[in-house]
């Protein structure tokens, strides 16, 4: 079967350059990559798509595209076919997939905060890293996702999304407390029933503790005030305790100096690396204008005894942002 993917469009032009970029190598770490068997990048009616032949025998078509749904980079799914009858192509019939987010993906959207990052490039960083280890299989199930850096709950409110667990833990107070009012807000407006648990005798520092859903298909979100070295401390007690599928982590971009990005990761990748279970995925942005790949290995594989993946397609994923940040890119590392 051949399918044409069309490219998420975007507004701003530095966004949908991004987008196209990324689009190959997010396709190409999902677990409908056994099934493809050739792509091709193109241009329709001045809209970006990706043309793939997928193997529909070896993946059925309804697993397929729910896996499509699930990517960043991808809006709509077409089968292609280049004539029909007499009728010359090219010709696209549309394909619905079945799949409904836990919570919408808006929520993550209708977050504003200064420094956010594009909400389609953390989908794909998400995806990254729920892809590459040993729980790729089970990438559409109900996995637990840790963001030690957690920001305004960008990643969190698209982990959710996804239908998963979704902790954080972030430094800056004011940036946990306006993210948990957000959530008992939009939750409240959008209708949909949560339980918050009452966590402020916590010495460790303010913990805000959600179960969002209806009764029998919950999902628990978890924001932590503190130190991400610490993330040990911050994750006990909470629901399932602290072991998680994958750790996902966008560095700030402010730092294009090595010995900053060392100062920040020495004391912390220990301690996530101990939280993930086996097979589990660590998976970072950083702005790598100045601050090389193989530096970025090279500080994982010294602090950690995770297994680098620095093979395509996840060399593949740098791309320009901006003026300031020319190049930014991800690593990805696995508990083996």
């Amino acid at each position: 079967m051949k399918l044409a993917l069309k490219i998420a469009p975007q507004r701003s032009t530095q966004y949908a350059t991004m987008t196209t970029a990324l689009a190959t190598p997010e396709l190409l770490v999902s677990p409908l990559a056994s099934a493809v068997s050739s792509f091709t990048p193109t241009t329709l009616a001045g809209q970006q798509y990706l043309f793939v032949i997928v193997d529909e025998e070896h993946f059925p078509l309804p697993a397929m595209l729910d896996v499509l749904a699930r990517l960043g980079t991808i809006s709509e799914v077409y089968q292609y076919f280049e004539q029909i009858g007499e009728v010359q192509g090219p010709l696209l019939r549309p394909l619905e997939p079945h799949y409904t987010p836990f919570v919408p993906l808006e929520m993550a959207e209708a977050r504003r905060y200064k420094g956010k990052t594009n909400e389609i490039f953390t989908r794909v960083l998400l995806n990254v890293a729920l892809c590459a280890g040993s729980y790729k299989a089970q990438f559409s199930g109900r996995l637990r996702v840790l963001d030690p850096l957690a920001g305004g709950g960008t990643t969190l409110f698209l982990a959710l999304a996804a239908g998963h667990d979704a902790f954080g833990i972030e430094l800056e107070q004011q940036d946990v407390e306006t993210t948990a009012v957000f959530t008992r807000q939009y939750l409240e407006h959008e209708r949909i029933p949560y339980k918050e648990v009452d966590e402020r005798g916590r010495r460790a520092g303010r913990r805000y503790h959600f179960e969002i859903g209806h009764k029998g298909n919950t999902r628990v979100l978890v924001l932590a005030h503190g130190d991400s070295t610490q993330a040990d401390v911050h994750l006990r007690e909470v629901a399932g305790g602290s072991r998680m599928h994958a750790i996902v982590g966008d560095l700030p971009y402010g730092i294009q100096h090595l010995g900053e990005i060392s100062a920040l990761l020495g004391k912390a990748l220990p301690v996530w690396e101990n939280l993930l279970f086996p097979g589990g995925t660590l998976a970072l942005a950083w702005n790598a204008t100045r601050i090389e790949r193989a530096s970025m290995r090279e500080l994982l594989e010294r602090q950690t005894h995770l297994k680098v993946h620095d093979e395509p397609p996840y060399t593949q994923f740098v791309h320009v942002v901006d003026r300031v940040i020319k190049k930014r890119d991800i690593i990805v590392a696995v508990k083996w």
